[in-house]
Formats: C-alpha cells, structure tokens, sequence
C-alpha cells in the first residue's frame, strides 16, 4: 500500500476554460487548478513507485477542511472528532478529480486501472488530504 499525505485546503477541480483565435477553438486550464495540480505532484512525488503501478487499484481518499471560523464552541468539537458531514462546496467529486488527474502516469499507467474509490470530507483543525492506494485482489 501506498500511503501519504497532501497538506493544505482541498480545493475541487476547476473547469477547463475556452478560448477563440479565428477558426481554432482550444481550451486551458484555470490558473488556480494548475497550481494546485502542481503541488499534488510535488508533495506526491517522494511516495511514487520506481514504475508507475499496472494492475487494478483502490484508492481512499479522506478531505480535511478547515472549521469556519464563525462555528459555534460545540460545532467545533462535534467537527474535530469527526462526527460532522461537511456539505459546502468544494464538490467531492471536483475533490477528486484534483487528486488523480495530476498523480494520472506517475502512480500508475493509466487511470483506468482505478476500480475502486472511496472518498470523504471531514472538517480538521489541520486541513490535508490523506491518500491510499492498495492493489485491488
């Protein structure tokens, strides 16, 4: 198992972006997006496999928001142990998105290969994002 830590807020992944020079449509992605891509990859790079991985995966992947900061006493604790959903925006699946795309061709071939998510949000007083990756049998 591969198993390692992204800190930092998650933010979800933005939607590609269009432009127009005379006939030719192209696309790009959004500024804010390739950032954060970026530093997925660097923080992620020390934890890659000599290869990248070629048979089916499992990946968990568990988001760690920040508590707003207007939250009341009780939210707060209800919040660090867990017990509370957190249903604002980013989308999870945005969440992600912005986590195997960029690790796409370095932990493993090809991302077809995942068969298997399983992806939460938790609010923490230390905002991260925990990643597993485990072979699938």
């Amino acid at each position: 198992m591969i198993a390692f830590i992204i800190e930092g807020i998650p933010i979800g992944k933005g939607r590609p972006k269009f432009f127009r020079r005379g006939n030719f449509v192209g696309t790009y992605i959004p500024g804010k997006t390739r950032e954060y891509e970026n530093s997925v990859i660097s923080q992620a790079l020390p934890y890659k496999p000599d290869i990248p991985l070629n048979i089916p995966l499992a990946v968990k992947l568990r988001f760690y928001f920040p508590i707003p900061s207007s939250a009341t006493k009780k939210f707060k604790t209800k919040a660090i142990t867990e017990l509370v959903p957190v249903t604002k925006k980013p989308d999870l699946d945005n969440c992600v998105k912005a986590i195997l795309d960029p690790l796409n061709t370095i932990f493993w071939t090809d991302d077809k290969l995942i068969v298997e998510i399983l992806a939460k949000k938790f609010y923490s007083e230390r905002p991260r994002i925990e990643v597993f990756i485990k072979e699938v049998k």
